[in-house]
């Protein structure tokens, strides 16, 4: 850590923010050329996630473990959005050229008029370009310098809830800090666990954690479809507290899932038990391992099974030939991705955090796959910025060269 202080610029620090519905994850790292370098990551339990100022005061400490860690001001975050407030739509753009050959400013053109959308739809977080069509030809990746008359794409426009945005940047604000921008977070995600084979195949991606279960499905560099659904761990956890032998608070239920959870079955010995705390001073009771495994898998599979008739409504199911990768918290529920191969009916892993460097072994965890995610797509973002400024500064120097020729041609010939 001494050696990465040493070597750290303000310009290259990054922060991801990622507020769930059971804790704050707030990292921090550096662009370290095409990597990132993850430094610290302040870990924080949410007990009450839709308690304000509960969130707020969560959010200071992990700030503030940062700064007195690291010690460096935490200021300019890039936060994880999901939930059911956030929404897709695709949209269709077409213009005719004037040119007869398309321009890179053809392409903005288009994909502006496909993402001019209705107030109704909510704020804009994302739009996602797919393949275009050039006159009758379709499935075009890059049309910039063909010739044609009429250029279309269809794009995927991610939209959020003013309200929500609104709550979730007050938030941030009320901390003292700043949100740069919100990000996706399946889409964050997808930049820490995703593979280019996978995505050159067609890939969904399923962040499963305390609050939803999000899902982005990835073709190419281009995000074709997503959806959230508001049943995860947190369902899993009310389904214990109400189904064990002996009622259970929340708390107790989420302690068990963690301890004693499985998907697999077929693995538990038939008369298995774990000691539960009886209501009041009765003493603990013992309560069957694989009364527990049912539930759980229960749930889990009505969970998957209503994202896979989603992806089939809307015929998506077809483009993922790459397979499903679970990432998110209820990852750690052994087996859980031998349940989605039954259900979807294709090759499924377990999405691990890759492409960094740092402390690495400590967050190479599915839970911690939105966070690490939010700062490669930090980094990427800053390295965009960079390129632009330099080929500003470029421009600019082109400009005013000319400029000194031209003066030296108009004062002495």
């Amino acid at each position: 850590m001494d050696e990465a202080r040493n070597e750290m610029r303000k310009e290259d620090l990054i922060f991801g923010l990622d507020i769930g519905a059971s804790k704050i994850n707030l990292f921090v790292g550096m662009v370290d050329g095409a990597s990132v370098r993850v430094l610290e990551c302040g870990d924080f339990p949410l007990t009450n996630a839709d308690e304000f100022d509960h969130v707020v005061e969560t959010l200071k400490n992990a700030a503030q473990s940062i700064e007195s860690t690291v010690g460096v001001d935490v200021h300019d975050v890039y936060v994880g959005i999901a939930g059911k407030h956030v929404s897709s739509f695709n949209y269709r753009g077409l213009i005719t050229l004037p040119t007869g050959e398309v321009r890179s400013q053809d392409i903005e053109t288009v994909k502006d008029q496909a993402s001019t959308i209705p107030e109704s739809a909510g704020q804009i977080i994302h739009v996602f370009p797919g393949e275009y069509t050039l006159d009758d030809q379709p499935g075009i990746r890059n049309p910039k310098g063909l010739n044609g008359r009429r250029l279309g794409v269809e794009v995927q426009v991610v939209t959020s809830r003013p309200n929500a945005i609104q709550n979730l940047d007050k938030c941030v604000k009320s901390a003292g800090l700043h949100t740069v921008e919100f990000v996706l977070e399946p889409l964050a995600a997808a930049y820490a666990v995703l593979t280019e084979d996978e995505k050159e195949l067609g890939v969904a991606l399923i962040d499963i954690g305390a609050g939803s279960a999000d899902v982005a499905v990835f073709v190419g560099e281009s995000v074709r479809y997503t959806v959230s659904l508001d049943l995860a761990g947190n369902s899993i956890t009310s389904d214990i507290s109400k189904c064990l032998q002996v009622p259970i608070s929340l708390s107790k239920a989420e302690e068990i899932k963690k301890k004693y959870g499985t998907c697999k079955i077929n693995n538990l010995i038939e008369d298995e038990t774990f000691p539960v705390p009886g209501v009041g001073d009765r003493g603990d009771v013992q309560c069957s391992r694989k009364l527990l495994a049912r539930v759980i898998t229960a749930r889990v599979a009505e969970i998957f099974k209503m994202l896979s008739d989603d992806l089939q409504k809307h015929k998506i199911d077809g483009l993922i030939n790459g397979g499903i990768v679970l990432t998110g918290g209820c990852c750690a529920l052994e087996g859980i991705d031998e349940i989605a191969e039954k259900v979807f009916h294709k090759p499924v892993r377990i999405g691990l955090p890759k492409f960094f460097s740092g402390i690495q072994e400590a967050f190479r965890k599915p839970s911690y796959a939105t966070g690490i995610g939010l700062l490669h797509y930090a980094a990427r973002k800053q390295r965009e910025n960079r390129r632009n400024e330099t080929g500003k500064q470029i421009t600019v120097s082109v400009k005013k060269g000319l400029q000194w020729i031209k003066d030296l041609v108009q004062t002495y010939f």
